[in-house]
């Protein structure tokens, strides 16, 4: 029982990996690709470990950590590569996720609301405290300040 357990496993870890690599080809974005490669290398140390366990041995042992250890860094390499080369208007992580609460409109702005746009894509600017309502509450252990940047240019 437990042998054709293991051949149903490694079957359906097998289709994964077709899935996932096809994903690596048809991906429309970077992300997507390096997400599809991270699932790739969680889905062979799977089998690995799966083999491991049906076959009673510790072979591959070494082989699963380096594996975890590269898809890690690799994952947090390219995340931070992707946030260095986000173009200049576009959404900012606040914005996406929706965690922060959006800074109100300056009502003496003389651009009519384009500085407006831009802080709300970026954030909050000039080290203005935010809160966020989720986790209750204005109080001083809630407030996140952001660093100052440069205005105008």
């Amino acid at each position: 029982m437990l042998e054709h357990a293991y051949w149903i496993t490694q079957t359906l870890l097998a289709a994964a990996v077709f899935c996932a690599v096809y994903r690596v080809f048809r991906g429309p974005s970077v992300l997507d690709r390096v997400i599809s490669v991270d699932v790739i290398l969680i889905i062979v140390s799977s089998m690995l470990i799966t083999d491991m366990v049906a076959r009673n041995h510790q072979d591959f042992i070494l082989f699963v950590i380096a594996t975890a250890v590269i898809g890690f860094l690799g994952a947090v390499a390219i995340a931070r590569y992707v946030a260095v080369r986000r173009p200049e208007g576009a959404a900012g992580v606040t914005e996406l996720t929706g965690l922060l609460p959006r800074v109100p409109e300056d009502p003496g702005s003389e651009s009519g609301g384009s500085a407006g746009a831009r802080r709300h894509a970026d954030g909050p600017v000039g080290g203005e405290p935010v809160t966020d309502q989720r986790l209750g509450g204005s109080g001083p252990a809630r407030r996140i300040l952001r660093p100052r940047r440069p205005r105008g240019g």
